[in-house]
């Protein structure tokens, strides 16, 4: 009598065999980060809504002034809301809004 090996193969593994391998859904474009501004706030907010006072260049200079007054600072970045009709279905997507330098003249 002679035995014979019989090897069997997992079910899962010949079905994992046959299937496509997924696709990753599409990344849009990395979108680019809008220009933040940063305002010292005005003294007579009491916490409520935000109230801003003077605009400064830069973060360095906000976290100056604002240790040397006392006061809090706020960053703000604008967007857009732009229309975008190149898939199937319409959506809204946002754009960076950049703020612009008026040259001296």
């Amino acid at each position: 009598m002679a035995q014979e090996a019989v090897v069997m193969e997992p079910k899962g593994a010949a079905v994992a065999a046959q299937r496509p391998a997924r696709r990753r859904p599409e990344t849009s474009a990395p979108q680019p980060e809008a220009a933040v501004r940063y305002f010292l706030a005005s003294k007579d907010a009491q916490g409520g809504n935000p109230s801003l006072a003077r605009e400064v260049a830069n973060e360095n200079e906000a976290l100056i002034e604002s240790l040397k007054t006392g006061m809090s600072f706020y960053t703000v970045s604008e967007y857009r809301a732009v229309p975008d009709l190149a898939g199937k279905a319409p959506t809204i997507r946002k754009e960076a809004v950049r703020k612009t330098v008026a040259s001296d003249k």
